[in-house]
C-alpha cells in the first residue's frame, strides 16, 4: 500500500521560526505593536499571514497593508541567506533510499518555501509540483483543507498520510484531515517549555531527534 510523507516546512524541514519571527516583531515594532519574541511564537506558530493578519486586528487594531508583508518577506528571505540551517536531510536521505513518496504542505508564501529548500540544499528531494501552500486553499491551519489537498494532487488517500509538524495548528489540520501525525522538536523555537507541553497534550508521538522520526516512519510504512 502506497504511503505519503507529509512535511510542514517553517520549523520541520528547516530551522526557520526564530529568524522570522525576528524579522516579523521589527516590523512589528515600527508599527507600534510590542510583543515578546516568546508571545510572537506562542501566537503565531503554524499560521498564514490571513490567520495573522486577523489576531493582529482583532487584538491590537492593526490593519496591515500587502506592501508590510512584501516587506517582510524580503526581510525575512535575507535574514535566511546566511541564517538559515537544515533540520530534516538525514530523513529525506532515508526516505529516497527507500523510494517512499513525499511532499511539503506549509502554511508560508510559496517564494519563502521553495528559497528556504535551496539555501538548505533540501529542494532536490521533492519535485515543485510536490509543494503546496496555503495560498492553494481556502482555508489554511488550523483547517485540514492543504493536507488534503496536498494528498489528493499526491494520489494518496488520507489514512496512508503521515503528516510531520511542529505546531499545534498544523496538528489540528492534520488530524482534522483523518491523517496520522507527529509532532517535531526539533526547531529551536520548540525550547520553551509551554511550547513542548502543548504539542506532548496533543496526544500523538512526539519526535526530538532524527533516530525517532526513522523509528516512527518506518512503523508507519510497514502498517
Amino acid at each position: 500500500m502506497k504511503k505519503l510523507i507529509i512535511f510542514d516546512c517553517d520549523g520541520v524541514l528547516v530551522d526557520s521560526e526564530l529568524i522570522a519571527h525576528k524579522v516579523g516583531l521589527k516590523a512589528l515594532n515600527k508599527l507600534g505593536c510590542q510583543m515578546t519574541l516568546e508571545e510572537s511564537i506562542r501566537r503565531f506558530t503554524g499560521l498564514n499571514n490571513k490567520s495573522e493578519s486577523q489576531i493582529l486586528y482583532n487584538e491590537f487594531g492593526l490593519t496591515l497593508s500587502k506592501e508590510f508583508y512584501i516587506d517582510r518577506q524580503h526581510a525575512t528571505l535575507e535574514a535566511f541567506e546566511s541564517e538559515l540551517k537544515p533540520l530534516m536531510e538525514l530523513i529525506l536521505n532515508f526516505l529516497e533510499k527507500k523510494a517512499i513518496s513525499r511532499c511539503v504542505a506549509s502554511s508560508s508564501p510559496r517564494e519563502r518555501v521553495l528559497r528556504s529548500l535551496v539555501i538548505t540544499e533540501q529542494n532536490h528531494f521533492f519535485e515543485d509540483s510536490h509543494i503546496f501552500t496555503s495560498s492553494q486553499v481556502e482555508k489554511g491551519k488550523p483547517a485540514p483543507d492543504l493536507f488534503l489537498f496536498a494528498a489528493e494532487k499526491m494520489g494518496i488517500l488520507p489514512e496512508n498520510c503521515l503528516v510531520i509538524e511542529d505546531s499545534v495548528a498544523g496538528i489540528q489540520a492534520a488530524r482534522s484531515a483523518q491523517m496520522s501525525v507527529i509532532g517535531f522538536l526539533g526547531g529551536n523555537h520548540t525550547k520553551f517549555h509551554w511550547y513542548q507541553e502543548n504539542i506532548k497534550n496533543q496526544n500523538i508521538p512526539v519526535a526530538f531527534h532524527y533516530y525517532d522520526l526513522v523509528t516512527f516512519i518506518d512503523n508507519f510504512i510497514e502498517k
